[in-house]
């Protein structure tokens, strides 16, 4: 399936294509995680059920029902995401930095909608610090190498919730957030409010407009 980006205000991203390209590349990172790591295990899927999950994902989207996901930021902060051949664990990943160099560290993290953390660990071969969460029907979000922790599993997180802050734990080089959005456990395409597809590869400035 292939989604179209267009510029100007869509829903809650801003992507704005000329200050994109100027905006800092991600850190690479995460290539070859661990071989026992949590991320070298979802990196390990079987084609087979990727292909079963992205049709889920294309089915709750042509339906309506895919749930609005919020960048992970707070309001009025323009971050710069991006992907590359090798992403580990998928392509789909991404990975957000703000400003240049190491200015992105320890800038909170916020979920990207209301939902149960069922993952909150430290994988020292891969995501470090990361934490995980379940939305209902089989999509879940993923925020990795933070600094910090701020919930456990079980805590329920409301949409405007601080879970960490932005750090370089893990298997990086650099600070930067790394992200997924999840169905049936495998990492899809990013869709950001209720129309907005992440560009890949990237980079593209994205911006969070509600739920702040």
């Amino acid at each position: 399936m292939k989604h179209v980006l267009t510029g100007g205000l869509l829903a809650t991203l801003i992507l704005t294509p000329a200050a994109a390209a100027a905006a800092p590349q991600p850190t690479p990172t995460d290539a070859q995680p661990a071989a026992q790591s949590y991320q070298a295990q979802r990196a390990t899927v079987s084609a087979e059920r990727k292909a079963a999950a992205q049709a889920a994902a294309d089915f709750d989207t042509m339906a309506g029902v895919r749930p609005v996901l919020r960048v992970p930021f707070r309001c009025g902060e323009n971050w710069s995401g991006a992907s590359r051949g090798g992403h580990s664990p998928s392509y789909w990943s991404l990975d957000f930095n703000w400003g240049a160099g190491d200015a992105d560290l320890g800038k909170p993290v916020k979920t990207s909608k209301a939902g149960t953390v069922v993952r909150s660990a430290f994988d020292a071969g891969g995501y470090g610090n990361y934490i995980e969460i379940a939305h209902g029907e089989g999509w879940h979000t993923l925020y990795a190498h933070l600094q910090n922790r701020a919930v456990g599993v079980g805590a329920r997180v409301s949409d405007s919730a601080q879970i960490g802050r932005v750090g370089g734990t893990g298997n990086v080089t650099g600070p930067h957030l790394h992200y997924e959005q999840i169905r049936d456990g495998v990492v899809v395409e990013a869709r950001f409010g209720q129309s907005t597809w992440a560009q890949y590869p990237g980079p593209a400035t994205y911006s969070r407009g509600s739920d702040c």
